[in-house]
């Protein structure tokens, strides 16, 4: 279910420019998420190393095959909701909820003069205890309080700036410049379009190995000692954020830190992509169009997210970037 709500004022500036500030918000309930029925209950992680210990089976001569058919089974297997089963599931479980706040500064031109533009400015959060994109596994620690895992979501954009444009060139029959000869015929019917983004980078999580014997359905986030961000002009490619703050959680432990990092971001993007086109009519039923299409036309670099698993031997480097300009021409005729 999704609830929500908004807010806007509207005021013309002038004949053509139109001015927008908005408020948004909505709240998600009951959202998907694969779900473990089955996990160890956690009051009993008090118990430690006993949970990995071999316990006579209830179930032996009951179960004939699998783990459960054995004589002794591990004392974890036994303290959870369904211990005849070694493992219950919910596909697309109904557990999760989400809020999101958005503040949007949007300006309009309407067509005139050959030029349409809007450009607007967002600034936003989203908060939630299961990752909304995430419907083909888990993504909580602890399945009996999701509290836990409630935090900025990774797919959280605090900030992103759109801009697009439309321009007829003003050349060509009927414009303000070279409206007849051969410079109208060289220069007119010329458009360019195209679309800037700008936008912050999405939360860090980082990745920790669980030490659980004997357990099931549980899981951990790393222990942190402090902030991860660097400071200001200590970050780099080889050194994204502050490595030495975060820790493999204690045996049993499901550690101190979120989900995701609320002020550790990966790296944020920029792209450009444009279009110029023209026709050129040929007969009164004939015209020729010759079409550019240019994807992140400044070759800016954008780079990857850096390594996040406290084990791997790149953790916290970035080892990835793109620098990704296409450009596509085409002529289509049409009659």
């Amino acid at each position: 279910m999704n609830q929500m709500w908004n807010a806007n004022i509207q005021r013309n500036i002038t004949s053509n420019l139109l001015v927008e500030v908005a408020y948004v918000g909505s709240r998600g309930e009951h959202i998907w998420n694969n779900y473990t029925r089955n996990a160890t209950f956690p009051q009993y992680l008090s118990l430690g190393t006993q949970l990995n210990a071999l316990v006579p089976n209830p179930f032996f001569g009951k179960i004939a095959t699998g783990s459960l058919s054995a004589a002794t089974v591990r004392q974890g297997s036994l303290l959870v909701p369904y211990p005849q089963y070694t493992g219950v599931s919910q596909i697309r479980g109904s557990v999760g909820d989400s809020v999101y706040h958005g503040f949007t500064l949007r300006a309009e031109r309407s067509f005139s003069h050959g030029l349409l533009f809007q450009s607007s400015y967002t600034a936003a959060k989203l908060i939630d205890n299961v990752n909304e994109r995430f419907v083909g596994g888990t993504n909580y620690i602890n399945p009996y309080d999701l509290s836990r895992s409630r935090s900025i979501s990774a797919a959280d954009v605090s900030q992103r700036w759109v801009s697009s444009f439309v321009y007829e060139l003003p050349f060509g029959h009927g414009k303000q410049f070279l409206s007849h000869g051969i410079g109208s015929w060289i220069l007119g019917n010329w458009q360019a379009s195209g679309i800037f983004t700008m936008q912050t980078g999405t939360p860090i999580s980082i990745g920790a190995s669980c030490n659980f014997p004997g357990v099931s359905g549980l899981g951990c986030y790393a222990n942190r000692s402090g902030d991860g961000n660097l400071p200001s002009g200590q970050q780099n490619l080889d050194h994204w954020f502050d490595t030495s703050v975060y820790t493999n959680p204690a045996q049993y432990s499901f550690g101190n830190a979120s989900r995701t990092e609320p002020d550790l971001r990966n790296p944020g993007s920029i792209t450009f992509d444009s279009v110029l086109s023209r026709w050129q009519p040929i007969k009164e039923r004939m015209r020729l169009q010759f079409r550019a299409e240019m994807y992140d036309l400044p070759n800016h670099p954008n780079l990857g997210a850096p390594s996040t698993g406290i084990t791997s031997s790149t953790f916290g480097q970035i080892t990835s970037k793109s620098n990704s300009r296409s450009i596509t021409m085409a002529l289509r005729l049409e009659f």
